[in-house]
């Protein structure tokens, strides 16, 4: 398999890179964590997601960007041992919007992927998503699905909860984009850098936004697919919390309570009609259950977010993603 070695010289002074190395590179894959956990201290997740990155069946040279901070210098550089052609940068950034942003101006493709660490594609991602900015000129960003995991009823139940909004069902222009996992023209990464906020959810959706007014069109491809890690309790409970927090700062910029209610129907109905359109497609008949109460109880797990937007916090407490 083609490769580009590509590391950088201040994380593994040893080995430099050519400019031909540069020239020769078809995509750069920026990899950011937004997620904090106890698994940092092992790298478990940076490893899986590197592992994941090698068995790729691209047969073009591409790079691979990992995004630390400047605290985690000394404990990263075996990590090119897992994948070769993988570039350690630092940046002085907290915020996992401007480590994507720094991680992009550090790229040397015309393609530039993005993805969270904690996702793991299929060996096909990265070919599939390449296909189709080739083959549609007119498509700036491509991505795929997003699932926690078919192994259990709670994996696949919380996937179509929580991850149907941006899976379109079919190939095809589609109004979301992912942005824990996508592919872009690196011409619109520069044009919108992420929009500096409280919580990566709110950046993320702004940042969409601003890609759709300008006429940016998206594209759906369902066979790139990343499985995102899932956590137990305390992750359902935080992921909803941001989500919250973003949907009272979207949906009511004066953050009004009266507000509060309509937009959980909003949400709940959005995520009813996601469960109805792709649960035949994903769940089994025993799933429908506790998928019909995780649909109920995750809005309402939205109500302390929506509580620190009205109380004007620019940053939400104790929260994991950053």
């Amino acid at each position: 398999m083609p490769y580009l070695l590509v590391v950088d010289s201040r994380a593994l002074s040893e080995v430099g890179h050519s400019t031909k190395d540069n020239v020769d590179t078809v995509v750069s894959v920026v990899i950011v964590s937004d997620f904090e956990d106890d698994a940092k201290t092992s790298w478990r997740t940076e490893r899986g997601l590197l592992e994941a990155l090698a068995r790729q069946d691209f047969m073009e040279p591409f790079e691979v960007i990992l995004v630390e901070s400047e605290r985690y210098r000394d404990e990263t550089q075996d990590l090119a041992k897992i994948c070769p052609r993988l570039r350690i940068v630092y940046s002085a950034e907290t915020q996992s919007a401007k480590l994507k942003d720094f991680g992009v101006s550090s790229a040397h493709a015309e393609l530039v992927a993005v993805l969270d660490a904690d996702c793991l594609p299929n060996q096909s991602w990265l070919r599939a998503l390449v296909t189709v900015l080739r083959e549609r000129t007119d498509v700036s960003v491509v991505s795929g699905r997003t699932h926690y995991g078919d192994e259990t009823s709670y994996r696949r139940a919380l996937s179509i909860v929580d991850r149907s909004f941006d899976n379109l069902g079919r190939r095809g222009l589609t109004p979301h984009i992912s942005n824990n996992a996508a592919l872009y023209r690196r011409s619109l990464l520069a044009q919108f850098p992420y929009p500096e906020t409280g919580t990566p959810f709110t950046s993320s959706i702004l940042r969409m936004r601003a890609m759709a007014r300008a006429g940016v069109r998206f594209f759906f491809e369902p066979g790139a697919v990343v499985q995102h890690a899932i956590g137990g309790w305390d992750f359902i409970r935080d992921f909803r919390r941001n989500l919250g927090y973003a949907d009272m700062m979207m949906g009511d910029p004066a953050r009004r309570l009266r507000s509060i209610p309509p937009l959980l129907w909003w949400r709940f109905s959005l995520q009813g009609r996601d469960c109805l359109r792709l649960g035949p497609a994903y769940l089994r008949w025993y799933d429908w259950p506790l998928t019909a109460a995780l649909l109920a109880a995750a809005p309402l797990l939205q109500v302390p977010g929506m509580l620190d937007a009205w109380r004007g916090r620019d940053a939400i407490p104790k929260t994991s993603f950053f």
